[in-house]
């Protein structure tokens, strides 16, 4: 694996072009309005990463814990699981003044992307491995290491894996958890 630094945070994998169209990444949040959906997708399709030279792959942007809450419990959700990802230096310590780029809430994982929040839905879970996807995006959540667990294991800190896929491109974040769960 190669690794790279970019801005303040560390990004490990490979960082490739994204085609991933913005388009896909705002179609979620668009209203049934047909005139102003056309020119939103005409819009978008022009700004697109195909139509622009040096594009790079789409990143995960800040997502702040009341933001993804607010969206979780618009959908009708009521929390009862969470835990936020914050970028981590290679000994999986968060980086100073680092903001969660990945919140998980119950069966959901919430990612930022051109400024518009994600819901990736769980697809598949276990001891150490919690995978989601929606909409052409995948993730992957791979726990390498609990620790300061609570008297009751309600919640505890961890290292965490994260895998994002979007338009056949994989980016790999390294990412602590603090207190994760109820």
């Amino acid at each position: 694996m190669q690794k790279g630094q970019k801005g303040d945070r560390f990004i490990f994998g490979r960082e490739r072009d994204d085609n991933f169209g913005l388009n896909q990444a705002m179609n979620i949040r668009m209203k049934k309005r047909p005139l102003q959906h056309t020119a939103h997708q005409v819009l978008l399709c022009a700004l697109s990463c195909g139509y622009l030279a040096g594009c790079s792959a789409l990143e995960l942007e800040t997502i702040t814990y009341p933001e993804a809450l607010t969206h979780y419990q618009e959908g009708g959700g009521i929390e009862n699981y969470r835990c936020a990802l914050v970028p981590a230096d290679e000994q999986y310590q968060a980086l100073p003044d680092s903001q969660p780029i990945a919140v998980e809430i119950d069966e959901v994982l919430l990612v930022k992307i051109v400024g518009s929040i994600q819901a990736l839905q769980q697809t598949e879970i276990t001891e150490t491995l919690a995978a989601y996807a929606h909409a052409g995006m995948s993730a992957r959540l791979s726990t390498l290491r609990q620790l300061n667990q609570t008297e009751y294991n309600e919640s505890d800190d961890r290292h965490v894996d994260l895998t994002f896929d979007a338009g056949g491109k994989t980016t790999i974040y390294r990412t602590f958890g603090k207190a994760c769960g109820l």
